[in-house]
């Protein structure tokens, strides 16, 4: 269900002024696709955690709906609540293993037989850093402009450019490996 600005207002105003669950409700179906395909995207794939980090992005939306300033998307707001449940479970996986993810060596990998697929893209994309992974989901799969994924990540908006720009070179590099056959 795709809502608009006005609309997504009077949810939120619903919310905030009489508690109405149901409203909420309305917000989650309206965005629960998109957050969960950015989350999947950002967990490699991984769906019981993307729906564990979606359950909590959105308990705490409910629970702090009061402190969403007036200017704010509700959509931008709930994906920077996302991004940094991911990022916090990334830093308590970390913790926990007292190792920090591995991101494999692109030149130490044979490449697939296949031709380049969604499939292959998706796994490309998987192979990225976190931070890099998440602005190419934002920008290309989400539509968010730089400067919107700028205030979703907390990153200046050159750093989300640079992180683009570095994505697209990774990229190339691993989707080369598919032409190449």
């Amino acid at each position: 269900m795709a809502i608009n600005r006005f609309q997504e207002l009077a949810l939120i105003t619903r919310c905030v002024a009489a508690d109405d669950r149901n409203a909420f409700g309305q917000l989650v179906d309206a965005y629960s696709e998109s957050l969960r395909r950015f989350l999947l995207g950002l967990t490699k794939g991984d769906s019981a955690l993307a729906d564990d980090l979606a359950q909590e992005t959105f308990l705490k939306a409910y629970l702090s709906i009061r402190s969403l300033e007036g200017v704010t998307r509700f959509r931008s707001w709930l994906f920077r609540i996302a991004y940094n449940e991911f990022v916090s479970d990334l830093r308590r996986r970390s913790r926990l293993s007292n190792t920090s993810e591995d991101i494999p060596d692109i030149a130490d990998e044979t490449p697939d037989e296949t031709p380049i697929s969604a499939d292959n893209l998706t796994e490309a994309i998987a192979q990225l850093p976190e931070t890099q992974r998440a602005v190419v989901q934002l920008f290309y799969y989400e539509d968010f402009p730089v400067a919107r994924i700028s205030s979703i990540t907390s990153l200046p908006e050159t750093t989300v450019r640079s992180h683009l720009f570095r994505a697209r070179n990774r990229l190339a590099v691993i989707l080369e490996k598919y032409r190449n056959l």
